[in-house]
């Protein structure tokens, strides 16, 4: 994914036109009165709003997306090379006065691409290029934008010094580096993507090319035209508001206020993780009906909800104690200019008690080696080699947990030579209640480590009302995987909560279930309020009959199944999206179509494994042996290391009866992914029908040490074990089974 963080280019001056050939935005007649035709862009707005506008003009997101000036013409395309070991010689200069890169394509041959914009200032700049059929893409050769001093100065490349080939799928030629599809609606104000999967072309359109004023406010022109009329002013659709004044209580933090639900959900779309479900989303759209966001993922986010991937600040920041609070993005940014609204640990004592917070008796720690409050409570990540980026969960440190279950700590990130237990027990010492302070991590980290008491302790969060929803919503999807009456009626009792967010998470849960039980729990929320709910109830629900129901929810699963059906056409240049599609239109029983959409997700990406995988099990379904393994070698010939294919060609293995063969392929699948825990399995099953139960004990033993609450492996391990005569330990295992299923 080409991620641009927070940065801005320099902006072009008004009076020079654009130097990239690329056509000015017209107006696009698919989008409703309350689109494109409803914005008046940021110029009109200046006139009335001077102060803001000029605190805007500077700001990042005003430079979201610009077109080259001249003078950064000049500055950067002079002629100069930056090469890699992997990625080759690119080389910036001018062509007729326009900027142009040379760099090698997806042939690895050279070729000459026009640079129709500049995204991001600082810490870099990143260059969109103009491809074939109306396709911009983003440039993995960026400038650092810092002084010299600093580092920066120089040409680099976002996924390190070595670059990274023509043929990897990261490859600034690549789907994924589409900058229609992945940056522009949040570098741009209302944007439409307009993609023709038949000619695999684009015609994207947008109200104004960079993030303007009506991207956070709304449409303006009904406001412009009563304020010009004299009589009462229309507000802006996003109703936003300054929070009010912020009082410090007795413990020196201010007294909370009621989330207001509309500022953090208008930052949310460019500030999350997240896949779009239709076109030209407004600011005043709730975030749910126009994203399906990411949860506390494994690769997101470290065990206990620090970031661990480039996931931005939405998922972080709702998980901090400031939004249970009430604090929003403007009580420390400036709206405006994105700013912080003071410098250092200033910001912070603006709502918290200098006295008791700003001090040695807080920090420990005293003279020019003392860290601010955000090296604390707020730790850096780098990412695209100098970007850094602070967590937004705004948490204590738990050095303790690092301990626990190796999530990462900010002590250790400043004492590097120091170890986690050595950290633990100087904050005991400072903060004797320290280790016994609750958090919600403590129980996503036991899920992913696999404590006996993991599915106790998720269920306890997901019923927590205090727990920040988003960690709530990630329980509830862990949930689904554990089989057990209790977690069956966790479930129910999540999908009619009044938060959208739990009821999201507790869908993808259900969605885990035996399929009686996911359509008694998930045909009600085919009619939610929310769209991301409804999508995810349908996709769950594609294996559903219509004609098995009632008149009034077969209408209402269909509704929701044409939803479902929008959402793939937002991301249709991607191949996934139409693997995914062609698995509900399977589930369908829309064998053709779904063969259809696993040729046009082949067409767009011809080596993506997923798809040839896909396909093997269609052919499977329809009884066609030798199309599966076709298909199955397929894959292997894209991916060679994909434990996938090895393990779908060794079930196909099975499936010829050549045993010997299929062991070798499932047992490959288990060494490139031993932390797989149906590989495993599926491997020990094998080994033990071969009468290998020793070497089937020891790969189930390995697994559960990745897995150790997983109960298929543990029945298998039981099987295997009670077949050897090891009786002790096979009870012993039959009464962890047991203790499991009553969790």
């Amino acid at each position: 994914m080409a991620v641009l963080g927070a940065a801005c280019s320099k902006r072009a001056k008004e009076e020079e036109p654009p130097l990239a050939a690329t056509p000015a935005p017209t107006p696009a007649s698919s989008v409703p009165a309350r689109g494109r035709d409803a914005f008046v862009g940021s110029a009109t707005c200046a006139p009335c709003h001077q102060a803001q506008s000029d605190a805007y003009v500077g700001s990042h997101h005003a430079k979201a997306l610009v077109t080259p000036s001249q003078e950064l013409a000049k500055e950067r395309f002079d002629g100069s090379h930056f090469s890699s070991k992997l990625g080759g010689a690119t080389k910036f200069a001018l062509k007729d006065g326009a900027p142009v890169v040379t760099t090698p394509g997806a042939d690895a041959k050279a070729q000459t691409l026009p640079i129709s914009y500049v995204s991001g200032v600082w810490p870099l700049e990143q260059y969109v290029v103009q491809a074939e059929r109306g396709k911009l893409q983003s440039l993995g050769v960026v400038w650092d934008s810092r002084t010299k001093s600093e580092g920066g100065n120089r040409w680099l490349h976002v996924y390190g010094p070595d670059g990274i080939a023509p043929s990897d799928s990261l490859f600034f030629t690549s789907a994924s580096q589409n900058w229609n599809h992945t940056c522009a609606d949040c570098h741009s104000t209302l944007v439409e993507r307009r993609y023709d999967a038949s000619a695999d072309s684009f015609d994207t359109r947008w109200a104004e090319l960079s993030v303007g004023c009506e991207a956070c406010h709304g449409p303006g022109a009904e406001h412009v035209r009563t304020a010009k009329a004299g009589g009462p002013i229309a507000p802006f659709s996003a109703r936003l508001k300054a929070s009010d004044p912020w009082v410090r209580s007795t413990t020196g933090s201010p007294v909370p206020h009621t989330q207001d639900g509309v500022e953090v959900t208008v930052c949310a779309p460019c500030h999350s993780r997240r896949t779009p479900l239709k076109e030209g989303f407004i600011a005043s759209d709730p975030f749910l009906d126009s994203f399906e966001p990411e949860l506390l993922w494994a690769g997101r986010y470290h065990a206990d909800g620090q970031v661990e991937g480039e996931v931005y600040e939405w998922g972080s920041f709702l998980q901090s104690r400031m939004y249970q609070a009430g604090v929003r993005c403007s009580d420390c940014h400036s709206p405006h200019s994105g700013k912080p609204l003071a410098e250092g640990n200033n910001l912070c004592v603006r709502c918290h008690e200098p006295a008791r917070f700003d001090v040695e008796a807080h920090s420990h720690h005293t003279g020019t080696s003392a860290p601010r409050c955000i090296d604390c409570h707020m730790p850096p990540k780098t990412f695209m080699q100098i970007d850094e980026r602070r967590d937004h969960s705004i948490r204590i440190p738990r050095p303790d947990r690092s301990v626990e279950f190796g999530t990462p700590n900010a002590c250790n990130a400043c004492h590097t030579k120091e170890s986690s237990t050595w950290a633990r027990d100087a904050a005991a010492k400072w903060y004797p209640t320290l280790l016994a302070r609750p958090h919600f991590g403590l129980a996503l980290a036991k899920d992913r480590t696999g404590t006996p008491d993991a599915v106790p302790a998720l269920r306890e969060l997901a019923e927590d009302s205090r727990a920040p929803a988003i960690a709530r919503a990630t329980a509830l999807d862990r949930l689904g995987r554990h089989p057990g009456e209790k977690n069956l009626r966790a479930l129910q009792a999540a999908l009619s909560n009044p938060e959208p967010l739990v009821v999201y998470g507790a869908v993808l849960g259900a969605a885990e279930l035996p399929p009686d039980q996911r359509r008694t729990l998930l045909l009600p929320a085919v009619t939610h309020r929310i769209r991301a709910v409804r999508i995810a109830a349908a996709q769950a629900l594609a294996d559903v009959r219509l004609d098995e129901l009632p008149v009034g929810k077969r209408s209402a699963l269909e509704r929701a199944f044409g939803e479902l059906e929008e959402s793939f056409d937002v991301s249709a240049s991607q191949a996934g999206s139409h693997v995914e599609r062609s698995a509900f239109e399977l589930a369908r029983g829309q064998v053709d179509k779904a063969r259809a959409s696993l040729a046009t997700a082949l067409r767009i990406q011809p080596c993506l494994a997923e798809a040839h995988l896909n396909l093997a099990d269609l052919e499977r379904a329809q009884g066609d042996e030798a199309a599966a393994e076709r298909a199955i070698r397929a894959a292997l010939a894209c991916d060679p290391e994909s434990a996938a294919a090895h393990h779908a060609l060794g079930l196909w293995q099975v499936r010829a009866h050549d045993s010997i063969a299929a062991q070798g392929s499932l047992r490959k699948a288990v060494k490139l992914a031993p932390a797989d825990a149906r590989f495993s399995y599926v491997l020990a099953v094998a080994l033990s029908g071969a009468d290998s139960h020793a070497e089937a004990i020891r790969i189930l033993d390995a697994s559960l040490g990745h897995h150790p609450n997983d109960v298929l492996s543990l029945q298998a391990l039981e099987r295997s074990l009670r077949q050897t005569g090891q009786d002790e330990r096979a009870a012993e295992t039959r009464r962890r089974i047991e203790t499991l299923l009553r969790q």
